[in-house]
């Protein structure tokens, strides 16, 4: 009876709070996992509180991988530094490895139907070995019929990277989208042509923008310029400091505005002492880069939360940061964003003057 008393019992709150659109000043409690207006005793204080973050691109953290089905901590590691909606997304493996770790997922979703990972990704298998970047060359498939029947089969991938200038990949995208499919322009050297024959064919998507692909020049704008050229298509950004510059960052809001999201491609060593990945070694460069003995990027290693913190010391208001680490992904995926608003379901975060995350709540419970 205890627990169940304390569970049911109220907390109060103050702060700038995400509710309509905007941030306002707002003092609420909680109770019963909902939302309510006014105060119920002293508040808990913070200078700003948030919806839940948002990664639609992880492969792992603190010493773990979503390729080993290592679901449940990671849950847990995620929750608790603000992520409430994560995709995990696997890097290129035998198609064999996929499925089995795709049952592995199922069977996860079916004894917590509440997870926060909605669904699986995959970074490939029919990408460039060009633009490969750490993508292992061994596993990437041609487009054939036999290939893209057995990828497009396995139920649990609702996401996949793939490379426009391939041969065959008009049919392996026309699948995909009546599966209900989401193919990702990524890991490619395709000129803007290219992409734009699949933004025709309804392709809105591109994996970790502007890594991985081909540059912009003057005479052919290829991917990159693609990316800032056509005004629907949902970019995804590392926004670390090291896979795109803090003047990147500025270029794209000054063209898009706060419309494209923030991810962070976060690998296994992230957060934890691990240096193999791959099947390689890595090296750690401070806090936010890890790459081979060639230099290559191995990945991400700053969470969501981290990278929102980063972008306020940088400069930008938290209207922009909570569309860019919140709103734009829970939209294009068309999930709900929590409101901070009566009625509401009570999760949130809350963050102090620095943009830190100080406690997170989910459906009432701090985590």
């Amino acid at each position: 009876m205890k627990r169940i008393k304390e569970a049911n019992c109220s907390k109060s709150f103050k702060g700038k709070a995400w509710r309509k659109g905007r941030f306002s000043d707002y003092e609420f409690h909680v109770e019963d996992g909902r939302i309510s207006q006014g105060l119920k005793g002293e508040a808990i204080e913070a200078s700003y509180i948030f919806p839940p973050f948002a990664d639609p691109h992880i492969h792992g953290g603190w010493g773990l991988s979503f390729q080993k089905g290592e679901f449940g901590p990671l849950e847990k590691n995620l929750k608790s530094v603000g992520i409430l909606f994560a995709v995990p997304t696997l890097y290129n493996d035998e198609l064999r490895k996929i499925e089995q770790i795709s049952k592995v997922f199922q069977s996860y979703k079916k004894k917590n139907p509440e997870s926060i990972f909605p669904f699986l990704r995959v970074e490939g298998p029919f990408i460039s070995r060009k633009k490969r970047g750490f993508q292992q060359e061994e596993f990437m498939l041609h487009p054939n019929e036999k290939n893209i029947e057995k990828f497009l089969s396995i139920e649990e991938i609702k996401v996949f990277t793939f490379a426009p200038e391939l041969k065959g990949v008009e049919e392996l995208v026309q699948k995909a989208l009546l599966k209900g499919k989401i193919p990702s322009v990524g890991h490619s050297n395709a000129k803007f042509q290219d992409l734009l024959k699949f933004y025709k064919m309804g392709i809105r998507h591109m994996t970790h923008f502007p890594n991985a692909m081909s540059s912009l020049h003057h005479r052919e704008i290829g991917l990159i310029g693609g990316g800032l050229f056509l005004k629907d298509l949902y970019l995804e950004v590392i926004a670390d400091g090291i896979h795109s510059c803090f003047d990147f960052i500025s270029l794209l809001l000054n063209v898009k505005g706060p419309n494209f999201a923030i991810i962070s491609d976060m690998i296994p060593p992230a957060y934890s002492n691990r240096k193999k990945f791959g099947g390689q070694i890595l090296k750690k460069d401070g806090k936010r880069r890890i790459s081979n003995a060639q230099g290559t990027l191995a990945g991400g290693c700053t969470s969501v939360s981290e990278q929102a913190q980063w972008l306020f010391q940088n400069g930008l208001t938290p209207d922009e940061i909570v569309h860019l680490a919140c709103v734009t992904t829970m939209k294009y995926f068309g999930f709900r964003l929590p409101s901070i608003d009566e009625g509401e379901d009570a999760s949130f975060v809350l963050l102090d003057k620095h943009m830190k995350v100080m406690e997170v709540y989910n459906h009432g419970e701090r985590v």
